[in-house]
């Protein structure tokens, strides 16, 4: 898709606020028709701007204390069937909410961000991942928060910022 056109930057910005807002009222805030603002939201979905909608939790309200970053790095990449299952179990434990492959941090190759309900819950969840990967998983630096403590966490007004630009 070519760069967006200022009204599809628009319609992208308000579907950001708030997925859930109808076309209707997304057309009143902007000035626009009705149809235009299903035209340029169906052409978003279609060229995969928009890969889905979601629900917002606050975490707070939804019981989580503790917010971890874990960063590390993977011993060895030539056993490829034991990275592929870790990553894949990575991905899909429930207490992940970020996990990424990069460069960085003295050398680390993985990041992970995740959600506790409590320090023990943390703390179990590092010890299995240490009983289950230890021997492949290296240099581990990790900065642990209190939810109540995060002074920024919802990326629209960054996102809709670095389109502008």
């Amino acid at each position: 898709m070519a760069e967006l056109r200022d009204k599809e930057k628009q319609v992208l910005f308000e579907l950001l606020k708030d997925g859930r807002k109808p076309d209707k009222h997304i057309a009143q805030l902007l000035k626009l028709t009705q149809p235009t603002v299903t035209r340029i939201r169906q052409r978003l979905e279609r060229d995969k701007v928009i890969r889905g909608y979601r629900a917002v939790v606050d975490e707070k309200v939804a019981g989580f204390s503790i917010a971890a970053i874990t960063f590390f790095d993977w011993r060895d990449y030539s056993e490829r069937q034991q990275l592929e299952e870790a990553v894949d179990h990575i991905s899909k434990a429930p207490d992940v909410v970020y996990f990424a492959r990069g460069e960085g941090l003295r050398g680390k190759t993985y990041v992970m961000i995740t959600l506790h309900k409590t320090f023990g819950g943390y703390q179990d969840f590092t010890r299995k991942l240490r009983e289950r990967y230890g021997k492949q998983i290296a240099y581990v630096e990790e900065f642990i928060s209190s939810i109540g403590s995060i002074h920024k966490k919802d990326s629209t007004q960054s996102i809709m910022q670095a389109m502008t630009e």
